[in-house]
């Protein structure tokens, strides 16, 4: 491996994963690792369903974006796929593998008022 991507694979668990600093331990789809969760409440992504659909009315959803250690999870999700995290049921609406670092867009849509 090149000098560069060992300080990449180094700064990934000592830095951005690190939880003294951004990381938290989470159980994602059963397994439990170190990760950083940030709720995706953009206007753009409320408004979007995976595969660039409006959302129908009467839908709302809970968004989320996880970055994780790509060997710290037993596969790469796919699109389309449930995904659990800390219980709660996903959808993966896009997953993305860069540097040993996984990002995962995820969405719970709900009709209004619950079903």
């Amino acid at each position: 491996m090149s000098a560069f991507k060992d300080m990449v694979e180094a700064d990934i668990s000592s830095v951005f994963l690190n939880p003294d600093e951004f990381g938290e331990t989470h159980n994602l789809n059963g397994a439990n690792c170190i990760c950083v969760i940030a709720s995706d409440m953009t206007e753009e992504r409320k408004a979007s369903l995976a595969g660039g659909k409006r959302t129908p009315e009467g839908l709302h959803g809970d968004y989320l974006t996880i970055c994780v250690k790509s060997s710290d999870l037993p596969e790469v999700p796919a699109q389309g796929t449930s995904f659990k995290v800390d219980g709660k049921r996903y959808t993966v609406d896009a997953c993305t593998e860069d540097m040993g670092m996984l990002s995962i867009e995820l969405g719970a849509y709900r009709m209004r008022g619950g079903f």
